[in-house]
């Protein structure tokens, strides 16, 4: 039987509050391969782009496979490596490479270091940028520095050339990177945010989409914000009580963000949430509804396939693995299947690469490794 129409979906409860969904996973994700990663701490994050998965693999630096770029022959289910750097400080913790519009150049890979933190109060690391024209010999060319704060998730608008940085404790940073980049990059810094002001600030992602840009804070929630220099106005946030936020994901008219710390930390729902949010044009994001994922104390990532048709969660715990849902309602994702993982997935991105669809897992960091899986037969027709 199909699997997409073989869901196995069981609904255990509707919470009182109305709107939170507990679903019984099914194991039905297909692995087409695991790439180890040295116990280094492990992989942290893989962006994914034109057949190239560049790992961001902590202090073992980054590394560039050939997963059907044809540069080195490579697949999903046989990545090749093309070349591997260390970044300076290490902890390479999230990375994109850019494609210039203006330009058609494709020379620099942004890298997130992500160094020592405490919640709401401190972070550190770098941004470093690699020169990644000569893809089997990139370069370290530039940095961006800000004094107790570090990067965490990126988002770029390739055609103003502008990067934007979630930056914990700092907030959103917006940086100039057009033309030639090199050295210290202070001077390309173009505004500045906390949204949830000082001591209610800790920003794990950001992302632009309809003109304006959201930015999902651990501890204030989900904003919008209208993008300019300075920011402009600010509206929502300070919307999810009784969790951490984690990650985010805009798809039209719809954000997805994840959480940690309700388990046990959020006592009546054994698991942690994928928030659903209505966005109408210009006004503050709308809850309208809540996931549990059950058993998982961290939802780490969330993403949306570019055809709007699944969402992809990843999550760590004691039932850590890889979540698919079905978003043919946007506003009420189903569970469609799952695959566990003991040690958990910390991130997962996705990727058509030969008019199929994959994910690209993090497991780490016990038994650290890049798992690949092909979620083609799960999109829903």
């Amino acid at each position: 039987m199909h699997r997409k129409r073989a869901t196995r979906l069981v609904i255990l409860t509707l919470l009182a509050a109305g709107c939170d969904h507990i679903f019984v996973p099914s194991e039905d994700l297909t692995v087409v391969r695991q790439v180890p990663v040295a116990q280094n701490y492990g992989v942290h994050d893989t962006f994914v782009r034109d057949g190239l998965a560049f790992v961001l693999a902590w202090n073992t630096g980054v590394l560039i496979y050939d997963v059907g770029n044809g540069i080195r022959s490579g697949t999903p289910e046989n990545p090749v490596l093309v070349s591997s750097v260390a970044t300076a400080g290490g902890q390479a913790h999230n990375g994109w490479w850019f494609h210039n519009p203006n330009t058609s150049e494709r020379t620099y890979l942004f890298v997130g270091e992500e160094g020592p933190g405490s919640l709401g109060s401190s972070s550190s690391g770098d941004i470093h940028v690699l020169d990644v024209s000569d893809l089997a010999n990139p370069v370290e060319v530039a940095f961006f520095h800000i004094d107790g704060a570090g990067p965490h998730n990126f988002w770029m608008d390739e055609s103003a050339e502008i990067l934007y940085a979630a930056y914990y404790n700092a907030g959103v940073v917006a940086l100039d990177v057009s033309g030639t980049l090199s050295g210290d990059l202070a001077a390309r810094e173009i505004a500045r945010v906390q949204p949830g002001g000082a001591g209610n600030t800790f920003t794990w992602s950001v992302q632009l989409s309809g003109g304006a840009l959201y930015a999902i804070d651990m501890l204030s929630g989900l904003w919008r914000l209208t993008p300019g220099s300075p920011f402009g106005a600010m509206s929502g946030g300070n919307n999810v009580a009784e969790r951490f936020s984690s990650d985010m994901w805009v798809h039209g008219s719809y954000a997805y963000t994840g959480t940690w710390g309700g388990f046990p930390r959020h006592g009546t729902n054994p698991g942690n949430a994928v928030k659903v949010w209505r966005l109408d044009q210009g006004a503050a994001p709308v809850l309208v509804d809540s996931v549990i994922v059950p058993n998982v104390g961290t939802v780490s990532d969330v993403q949306v396939s570019d055809d709007g048709k699944l969402l992809v969660v990843s999550a760590e715990g004691v039932a850590g693995g890889l979540y698919v849902y079905d978003l043919t309602d946007p506003a009420r994702p189903v569970q469609l299947g799952a695959h566990h993982v003991a040690t958990g997935l910390h991130t997962v991105t996705l990727s058509v690469i030969g008019a199929r669809l994959y994910a690209f897992g993090a497991r780490n960091p016990g038994g650290a490794a890049l798992m690949i899986f092909d979620l083609t037969e799960l999109v829903p027709q």
